[in-house]
């Protein structure tokens, strides 16, 4: 009884005086338990402390009224429930992060499944990468048309392939536009994808019209492209961002399955050379001393045990979460903006036409130039049966 008639100047010096989280949720309790459990029974010295300390009382943040009367203090709480929010069990993941943390952990590891509560460990990373890569694909450029036509018009098109026929040739060779042809879902007209190129840049000599004068080797940069491929095809612009969306993630993941394929296969290796170690070890045989055999049968144990370690269920989801967490170690974009004339020669007078795409580092550290791009189905069509005629001619 006496514990909660002084639970007034309990709290009151608890709070004034201690600064931590914890004490303050103390000193709360106690106060609660003093006034709510038997209000009114509060002792005069706990009463007159409380006046003292005037009408309110600031308890992280809250602001608590105190009000004295003859059968005791009544009290009302201000902005409490923020407070109490820290009892409340955590929002239930959506489906979408639901499918995604599966899909995340059937693709790096199903073990991570033993680990007690890995999807609320997950939940939130999975949602920051899904969102950055959202980010990545929505700083892709485009869409541009590309076809014969663009050619002819558009210098960003004409900066891209050094001939008409060379559109004609990657929408005949690319299994993506092949896919455009049979699935029936696009229908006709013009249908959505990315373009990746290798950008690169020629240093060479050239002739340079200054003024009237012709110059004659000057030092030139020619920008040209390669390996046009064309990715994650669809019917429409989101329908290719949302699966572009998806591709980006699956890449994080895909880089850190094969770093878990390599650590499982180093374990196999190393568990075969043990073996092999120990029965030189035991037949007394082979090259070196009994000591070097035991040397390097202790080597081989330590890192066996480093191995075994990294593959736990527990550090493979540590591992995981971690790489999610920071995406943009494996995986960003940068715009990029230069200025050619027609025949594809970089220009810094600003006389050239200024070209603009992006330049998207995957897991293994390669560049590729992509854009957003539109190709007319028809055309698509066109080129594949130009290329399956001409590839049953022989032209002598």
């Amino acid at each position: 009884m006496l514990l909660f008639r002084n639970a007034w100047l309990f709290s009151v010096i608890t709070v004034s005086c201690v600064e931590n989280c914890f004490s303050r949720l103390l000193a709360l309790i106690l106060f609660g338990l003093g006034t709510v459990l038997l209000p009114g029974q509060a002792s005069p010295l706990a009463r007159h402390h409380a006046e003292q300390h005037g009408k309110l009382l600031m308890l992280r943040g809250m602001q608590l009224s105190l009000t004295s009367d003859n059968h005791g203090f009544n009290y009302c709480f201000s902005h409490a429930m923020g407070l109490f929010d820290w009892f409340k069990s955590p929002p239930p993941i959506d489906d979408a992060t639901l499918t995604m943390i599966e899909h995340a952990v059937t693709l790096v590891d199903p073990l991570i499944r033993q680990v007690p509560g890995y999807k609320e460990k997950l939940a939130p990373v999975v949602r920051h990468a899904l969102d950055y890569c959202a980010d990545i694909v929505a700083r892709i450029p485009g869409p541009y048309e590309i076809s014969r036509t663009a050619f002819a018009t558009d210098p960003l098109v004409h900066a891209l392939f050094a001939t008409a026929d060379d559109i004609q040739a990657m929408l005949a060779t690319n299994q993506c536009a092949r896919d455009l042809l049979h699935d029936v879902r696009y229908g006709s007209g013009q249908c959505c994808a990315m373009l990746g190129m290798r950008h690169r840049v020629k240093a060479g000599f050239g002739a340079q019209l200054s003024g009237e004068v012709v110059r004659r080797d000057v030092p030139q940069q020619a920008l040209y492209f390669s390996d046009h491929t064309l990715t994650e095809p669809g019917p429409d612009l989101d329908t290719v961002k949302n699966r572009l969306r998806i591709a980006m993630f699956d890449s994080l993941l895909k880089g850190l399955a094969e770093e878990i394929a390599a650590v499982r296969n180093e374990q196999t290796d190393l568990n075969k050379e043990h073996a092999i170690e120990s029965a030189w070890a035991r037949s007394g045989q082979g090259s070196g001393a009994p000591e070097t055999h035991t040397r390097r049968l202790g080597d081989l144990r330590a890192r066996l045990e480093s191995t075994a370690d990294a593959l736990q269920p527990a550090k493979v989801l540590d591992t995981l979460i971690s790489c999610l967490a920071a995406p943009e170690a494996y995986l960003n974009i940068a715009p990029v903006t230069v200025s050619v004339d027609r025949t594809g020669i970089i220009t810094s007078d600003g006389n050239g036409e200024p070209l603009h795409f992006a330049e998207l580092t995957g897991r293994d550290q390669r560049r590729w130039a992509v854009m957003l791009v539109l190709v007319d189905r028809d055309e698509a069509r066109r080129a594949v049966e130009r290329f399956e005629s001409s590839r049953r001619h022989i032209v002598i």
